[in-house]
Formats: structure tokens, C-alpha cells, sequence
């Protein structure tokens, strides 16, 4: 845990009041404020989507309010006098991260609907490279803000990335077997033909 605070408190020792200001808006980004644009955004373009999204994230919210209550971490700012908890207070205990966990979700559901919309490599590199910056900028302002400990943050997005793994393979699954029981494609996931078939 020792050379976890000494990470926070070099984030810290940077500190500005545009850098305080900057990651409690990206830390927001990765709770409420992301989970409502990506709702938006799903259920405009894609409903199935934002089914599978909510049920995934919603799981992952379970399992990280179970985890904390089970191993009671405490905040690394109840922990050392060296830290200082930037913005608004929290209560509960640290381990796992929801923050990142909810971001995860967010990341790897968008990057999901991306990866359908652009189809040259180019683009899905960037739309990868963007999800992947976007869940270490909520992991940063994390400790930035003396919130989290490194592994929180590493137990917070593993936690999530297992569930929506899951939950993405469900759908994909769910809709190949749609797709086989309304003829549309045979047991091996092929397109049938339907002028050849008699």
C-alpha cells in the first residue's frame, strides 16, 4: 500500500486549480454523466444495445457495492495525512473502484457500437485507442482527486471488463440464435441462400 500512496502524492504535488477542476469534470464523466450520454446515445440508435448495456452495467454495480462492503478499504485520504480528497466527499469504502468499473462498462459498450459503424482499420484503432484513454483518464483523476488506490482502480475495471465480456458474448449469442431460428443463417453462422434452397 506504501508505494500506492506515494503515487497519489505525486499526482498531488502537481496540484492547480485547473488540474482540480479538470479531473472532477473527467471523474464525472465516468459515473452518472456517462452513464446518461451513452443511454441517449443507445436509445436513439440502438435499443438492443442499451439493453444489454444496462444489464451488464447493472450487474458490475452489484458486484462492486458487494466487494466493498466485503473488504472495507479505507480511502486513501482516511488514510494518510498526505493526501488531500479533492471535490466532493465521499462515504463509502475504496475497493473496488465504481468509478472505473462504470467507465469500463461505458468504454467497452461504445466501443461495441463504433466498432459496427466504422469499418476500416484505421478507424477502429482509434475508436480502441480512445476507450482505452478515456477509462485511463477516469483511473487518474481517481487518484488525482486522493479517492482511490492503484489497485482499485486495476480491481474496479477488471470486474467490469469480465461482466461486459459476458455480456457482449450473450448478445452476440442471442441474436445468432435468433438469426438460425428465423432461417436466416445456417449452424455455422453462414448466410443461407435462399434461391439454392429447395
Amino acid at each position: 500500500m506504501e508505494f500506492e500512496i506515494k503515487i497519489i502524492e505525486f499526482l498531488q504535488a502537481g496540484r492547480t486549480p485547473f488540474f482540480d477542476t479538470f479531473f472532477q469534470i473527467v471523474s464525472l464523466l465516468g459515473s452518472f454523466l456517462g452513464v446518461i450520454f451513452l443511454c441517449v446515445l443507445f436509445l436513439i440508435f440502438n435499443r438492443k444495445l442499451l439493453f444489454w448495456y444496462l444489464a451488464s452495467y447493472g450487474l458490475v454495480f452489484g458486484i462492486v457495492r458487494l466487494l466493498k462492503h466485503l473488504v472495507e478499504r479505507v480511502r486513501p485520504y482516511n488514510a494518510a495525512d498526505t493526501i488531500v480528497s479533492i471535490g466532493d466527499a465521499v462515504q463509502d469504502y475504496s475497493f473496488p473502484s465504481g468509478h472505473v468499473a462504470c467507465a469500463t462498462a461505458i468504454a467497452v459498450f461504445l466501443g461495441v457500437f463504433l466498432f459496427c459503424y466504422f469499418r476500416k482499420r484505421g478507424e477502429r484503432t482509434l475508436v480502441v485507442l480512445s476507450c482505452m484513454a478515456y477509462v485511463g483518464l477516469v483511473a487518474l483523476s481517481r487518484m488525482y482527486l486522493g479517492k482511490h488506490y492503484l489497485t482499485d482502480l486495476l480491481g474496479g475495471c477488471a470486474i467490469s471488463l469480465v461482466v461486459c465480456a459476458l455480456g457482449i458474448w450473450l448478445m452476440f449469442a442471442y441474436m445468432l440464435h435468433k438469426l438460425k431460428k428465423s432461417g436466416i443463417v445456417d449452424e455455422h453462422g453462414r448466410p443461407i441462400d435462399r434461391g439454392r434452397k429447395q
